[in-house]
């Protein structure tokens, strides 16, 4: 009977060893479950920003090989003709929505 009790008491204490084991076990995976959620999400955001900073360094150099292309002043005085034709464009605009509403 005591042979029993023994094992009986051995089983017992594994039993609840293993339970602590696996409530450890337990918190431990729902922490790594938030920590992943969180290093997916910064990682979401750190290729948004890559793929921002990417746009970025192609409009760089597209500007770069434009100005290198052609001097300053040329590209001032496109932009200045730009502007010219676009304030025409608006003055003409003007004056049709002005004639229509009489």
């Amino acid at each position: 009977m005591s042979s029993f009790l023994s094992l009986y008491n051995e089983v017992e204490y594994k039993l609840k060893v293993a339970i602590a084991a696996l409530d450890r076990l337990k918190n431990e995976n729902v922490e790594l479950k938030k920590q992943l959620s969180e290093y997916q999400q910064e990682v979401g955001e750190l290729r948004e920003e890559v793929e921002d900073l990417r746009e970025k360094n192609k409009i760089l150099t597209i500007t770069k090989t434009v100005l290198h292309r052609e001097d300053k002043k040329g590209t001032e005085e496109k932009i200045d003709n730009l502007v010219r034709e676009i304030d025409r464009s608006i003055k003409l605009l003007s004056r049709v929505e002005w004639k229509t509403q009489e």
